[in-house]
């Protein structure tokens, strides 16, 4: 093999007058081919080579080289093995530039482009290959495994350091990812760029972090379990396909979109921060926003931070919560939002852990479901279900709730699918909205207490017929309340009870009147 060299001066690739034998040097050869490397280097000045054809040679090494590579439509193949490329932070590239490696044997290969900046990127595609790759620390445009027509192409391991990929991404069926903790930033700052996973788990972390960048999945994207999946800037389209991670992180305060679809984040992560939107500004989630809590062990704690009540904007950047497994211990970070709360997941949830109730208010924005399984502890912090529009569901799933409940979502409705049961001394506490009492059964509460100004509802779920809700002591409190069947105005009967013999009415001996159509009745 032999090592050709670009001497000073702007010139075609298939020049006869632009190589040399040696960096620098005055012997003429001709043109690399097939069996040769090619070097731009110092000594190349700031030429302009323009590749006028497409090329092959065994390897390409642009250190130190200052002046521009013009690929117009062109494309150069490497066939050989060890460091295959070596760009430069101080060269410029034009055209679409795209490198193919088509080396087919077990050797290993690494491309070191080093940190370049977007513009200058070069776009790599692998087409064969069974041997290791090694990507180093740098910038790519687009990373294509693939032959270019079908899904495989390179079939190694692919390892290599912190890259940030500019264009698309996309993943062969025969490939496989070597475990590293080096993070994969996806960096675009316009256009919609696209993301070909082919069933590979990719056992390191993702980033997406491009301020006008979009990135859409074309399948599944599967991290490791251990690994972070992170939104910084930019709109992350999982275009109705599942994200599987251990971690997502989307906190900050820079402009970014996540857009479910029909999609969801299903995170494997355990014993540690699993899910963290705290500093909510500027992030818009779209679609079913599901993220599903799928660890199925027992070791540790799973936090969940949701966004600070300072960031939080209900129905734009809140996000829903399903628990399908694990016999470990959860908890929600206290003064946060967050949408809907499901331990049960539609009932195929095998989640046996406990809930731990938190050391501040914890405030719901969607709905609260429980399972039979699981463990509720008890503490003295609220959980307050927010929500200001629509009908949310509340299931207790047989569980004590031995922590206070409070009602506050002005134009909110929270129906209850079952007895709401509060422990012996926590109280239900009514401040805006309706809640809607099971028909037929007995809620059971510490204490019933209704606060502010605003009109609040107590109601059936089911018009004419009967909901009872039983507290173990104190006062009745019925500040601006009004109790009548779920769809009746004016005259409406009565269909709930506060049942205790323990209730102080003062002077109101069986009935307490609150207007002329809506009563309490004490047995």
């Amino acid at each position: 093999m032999a090592t050709k060299y670009w001497v000073g001066g702007d010139g075609n690739w298939s020049s006869l007058t632009n190589w040399r034998t040696t960096s620098g040097g005055a012997v003429v050869t001709t043109a690399p081919g097939s069996a040769d490397a090619a070097v731009l280097d110092a000594n190349s000045s700031t030429s302009v080579v323009t590749v006028d054809s497409n090329i092959t040679i065994q390897t390409l090494t642009c250190t130190g080289f200052t002046g521009t590579l013009a690929f117009g439509t062109n494309t150069i193949s490497l066939n050989s093995t060890s460091v295959v490329f070596a760009g430069a932070t101080t060269m410029t590239v034009t055209g679409t530039p795209l490198i193919i490696l088509t080396y087919s044997s077990t050797a290993s290969r690494t491309i070191s482009p080093t940190a370049v900046t977007e513009a200058n990127s070069i776009s790599f595609r692998i087409t064969a290959g069974t041997g290791g790759l090694g990507l180093t620390a740098g910038a790519y445009r687009d990373l294509d495994f693939t032959d270019g027509t079908n899904p495989t192409g390179y079939a190694g391991a692919l390892g290599g350091g912190s890259i940030t990929v500019y264009g698309n991404f996309k993943a062969s069926t025969g490939m496989t990812q070597t475990a590293v903790s080096n993070i994969i930033t996806f960096g675009a700052t316009s256009g919609t760029k696209t993301i070909t996973t082919a069933s590979v788990t990719f056992d390191r972390p993702f980033t997406f972090s491009g301020v006008g960048g979009t990135w859409q999945l074309q399948d599944a994207l599967t991290i490791g379990s251990t690994r972070n999946l992170t939104l910084t800037n930019g709109t992350l389209d999982l275009n109705n396909y599942t994200a599987t991670a251990g971690i997502f992180g989307g906190s900050a305060a820079t402009t970014r979109t996540l857009a479910f679809g029909t999609g969801k984040l299903v995170l494997t992560g355990n014993n540690g921060s699993i899910c963290v939107t705290s500093t909510a500004t500027n992030l818009t989630i779209t679609g079913s926003k599901r993220v599903e809590l799928a660890y199925s062990g027992s070791t540790g704690t799973r936090t969940i931070n949701g966004a600070t009540n300072a960031t939080l904007i209900e129905g734009t950047n809140l996000l829903n919560y399903f628990f399908t497994a694990g016999s470990d211990t959860v908890t929600f970070t206290a003064t946060r939002g967050y949408g809907t709360i499901d331990f049960a997941n539609g009932g195929t949830s095998t989640f046996t852990g406990t809930w731990t109730n938190a050391t501040a208010q914890v405030n719901v924005y969607e709905s609260l479901i429980l399972n039979s399984a699981m463990v509720v502890s008890s503490g003295a912090s609220n959980v307050e279900m927010k929500a200001t529009s629509g009908t949310k569901t509340i299931t207790s799933a047989g569980k004590t709730m031995d922590f206070p409940l409070t009602i506050n979502g002005l134009g909110g409705t929270f129906s209850c699918s079952d007895a709401l049961t509060l422990g012996s001394t926590r109280a239900l506490t009514m401040t805006d909205g309706t809640l809607q009492l099971k028909a037929g059964v007995t809620s059971t509460v510490g204490s019933f207490v209704t606060t502010g100004t605003n009109q609040k509802f107590l109601q059936s779920t089911t018009p004419g017929t009967q909901a009872t809700i039983s507290q173990a002591s104190g006062v009745v409190s019925t500040n601006n309340l009004t109790i009548k069947d779920s769809n009746a105005t004016g005259g409406a009967t009565f269909k709930a009870l506060i049942d205790n013999s323990n209730v102080n009415a003062g002077n109101n001996t069986g009935w307490l009147f609150l207007n002329d159509n809506f009563f309490l009745m004490f047995t």
